[in-house]
Order: structure tokens, then sequence, then C-alpha cells
């Protein structure tokens, strides 16, 4: 992906001669984008273009981004620039009780390739420095970018639910992404550390996000206070079967937003169960092969440990239970929709919805069960540490 910056930027620093991040409360997300894209102009420190190749702004943006991933992005210009570019066209930190919500400005085609990498490099950072990291910030951030790829704030509408703009889907797609792999990074209690994570700006942040910009977004309390199985595991199952549900029952003055957040519901659902399959997910975990077989695992048959302290026979349910689930009735709902409704063979939200249904029970019914599994090869774990 090519990013082309203004020649106007004028910020010098990079991540790898930065201090530790101590955020300004006036001053957050303000010019993150800017020192984001300059970092990414500059060589990074020590840096040598492989031998014979070219050195150009292509290579120069990844050597950048690779350094900012490597050195675990400090200064968070990741997840800054996200923020800022999400506030500054309207996607997040507008009005919740509003009848008529102001359509956010689209992007440019620049900012719509940072915010992916950005989405990716988030990922990263987060997956591989885990235990750096306040559990409480881990879950805002898992929070907000789940929020922000089924649609932010309502997916900007006027008051007859017609819908006026949306996040690109390569954007969405990048944040449902990182928050279904984040979900499974929290499936389980690894106990793999005793670190104690510093707040350098992670509880502001965190509260940028949950307050100031995205205050309507659903919390899923999980971290690993309840366990793998535990309570927020079981609230989002039921929290993506009533959004995916809400396409088929919903006012038809919200109806079009609504199908749309189903749409992006059900990619999100066919995302995790992905990653838990580990046939088409593109996570690195920093994590040995033990601990993608322990998921898988527990995602087939529960943790009964877990689901017995919650004390309801029905929530002792494992994962690939659920997901089961809530696929047929999606599927037998989208049918009947069908059948009643003339017009909805040619909604597009509608038509993708029921694709990433599809796939969802065609993953879940080729399911390898057992832990040792051919298809649970995820190889780059066993090399590197995935």
């Amino acid at each position: 992906l090519i990013l082309s910056y203004p020649p106007s930027l004028s910020v010098h620093t990079h991540p790898a001669s930065a201090p530790s991040f101590s955020i300004s409360r006036s001053k957050s997300m303000e010019g993150a984008t800017e020192e984001l894209r300059q970092v990414l102009s500059t060589p990074p420190p020590n840096w040598q273009p492989p031998t014979g190749a070219p050195v150009n702004s292509i290579s120069i943006l990844h050597a950048s981004l690779e350094h900012i991933r490597a050195t675990g992005d400090e200064r968070y210009l990741f997840l800054r620039t996200i923020l800022e570019v999400l506030n500054n066209h309207g996607f997040v930190g507008g009005s919740t009780t509003a009848s008529v919500v102001p359509a956010p400005t689209p992007l440019s085609g620049d900012e719509e390739q940072l915010l992916f990498h950005c989405a990716t490099g988030l990922r990263h950072v987060i997956l591989f420095r885990w235990d750096m990291f306040i559990p409480s910030f881990r879950d805002c951030v898992r929070d907000f970018l789940l929020s922000v790829g089924l649609g932010g704030l309502y997916t900007s509408s006027e008051s007859n639910g017609t819908l006026m703009s949306s996040l690109p889907r390569t954007v969405s797609m990048a944040c449902l992404s990182c928050a279904a792999s984040m979900w499974k990074r929290g499936w389980v209690n690894t106990n793999s550390t005793t670190i104690s994570p510093t707040d350098d700006g992670q509880a502001y942040l965190e509260s940028m996000m949950a307050i100031s910009l995205l205050s309507s977004m659903k919390r899923f309390f999980v971290s690993n206070d309840v366990g793998a199985g535990g309570a927020g595991q079981q609230d989002l199952f039921a929290y993506l079967n009533a959004t995916i549900s809400s396409s088929f029952n919903g006012s038809s003055n919200q109806l079009q937003r609504q199908q749309y957040r189903s749409a992006m519901a059900a990619s999100f659902l066919s995302l995790l169960v992905g990653e838990f399959t580990g046939g088409n997910s593109s996570a690195r975990y920093n994590l040995p092969l033990e601990f993608h077989r322990l998921c898988h695992q527990v995602f087939e048959s529960g943790n009964e440990d877990a689901t017995l302290s919650l004390g309801v026979a029905n929530e002792r349910r494992s994962g690939l239970d659920k997901t089961l689930d809530l696929a047929m009735s999606s599927l037998s709902s989208l049918v009947g929709y069908i059948l009643s409704e003339s017009s909805a063979t040619t909604d597009e939200f509608l038509l993708e919805m029921g694709s990433s249904i599809i796939n969802v029970a065609l993953d879940v019914l080729s399911w390898e069960f057992g832990a040792r599994g051919n298809k649970l090869d995820f190889s780059s774990a066993k090399k590197h540490g995935g």
C-alpha cells in the first residue's frame, strides 16, 4: 500500500529516540497523524535497504512501520492516529441522542491506507506486548475497535434511516480483525508473566475512547478476572445475536442502518471463528503453539471450571456451540425475511450478512475436533512463537 505525504509536515522525532510517552490532556490526539506520517517517511535508525534494492518511499514506509511495531509504539501513534482521524471526520465524538446525526466526511485514499496500517500495527503491538498494558485499557481498545468496525456512532444516518456514510470496508475489517484477535488472546488465562504494567497514559486514552469519543460503545468486561468462558464472552455472543437479529425486526426508519451493522457483526463472527481455527488468521501472538491448542480446545468444549462459577447451566455451552446456534438461527431468520420481503434479495447488506453467516456455519460444521486436528496448523507459531 502506498502512502503519500504532504511536504509541509515538520515533525522530526522517531519512536526509537522518543522518551516514555506522557500524554498531555489537551493534546492526546492533536498532531498524531502528522507525527506518524513524518515518522513513516523517515528511515529508521541504523536501517539499511536490502542489497541491491532501491531506496524509495515505499521501502522506507515499510521499514518504519516494522520499526514502530518492533519497538512497541512507545508514543501510541497507531492508536492516537486512529482516534484523531475518526474524530476529525465525524465517525466518533458526536452526540448519540440527536434525532439527526450529521454525515461524517469521507476519508481520503491516504487516510484510508493510513488507518489500515494503524489498525494492523496496533494489533501487533498489543498482542506482542500483552502484559505491558493495563487490562482495562486492553479491553477498552478491543471494544472501541469492535464498535468502530460495526459502524461507530450509529453509522451516520438521517432520521429516515438512510445510510449516508460509513468507513471504507478495508478500515472496518481491519478494526474488526484486531478486535477478534484480542478476544482470542484474552479467551484463556495464560498466567504468562508477573509483569506489572505501568500507566504511561493508558488510563487517559481509555477515558478518551470510552467517554469523550464513543460513550455509546458496548463494553465487555472480561480481562482475566472472570476467566475463560466467563460472563464477558457469553455477553459477546448475546450482543452479536441481538445485533444480527435487529435487521429482521427493526423499525422501518432504522432498517438500513441496522442491516449494515448486522452485516458487519456477521463478518466479525466469521473473523472470530477464524482466529480459533487458525485457518484464516494473519495475526501473530508471540505465544507458543500450546496457547493456540488451548484456545482451540476451550472454544470447542468450554472451560468447565470458569463456567461452573457462573452458576447457570446454560452458560456451560462452549463458544463453538453458541456460534453454531447463532449461525443457524440467523440463517433461519434470513430465509424467512427473504420469503416475506420481495426486495430483500437485492439488499447488499443482507446478502453480505447471509454470505458471512453461511461461512461461519461452514467453519463450524467443518471444525477439526481435538486440539491436534490437521487444520490446527498455526505454522507461524511453530517457528516464531506466533
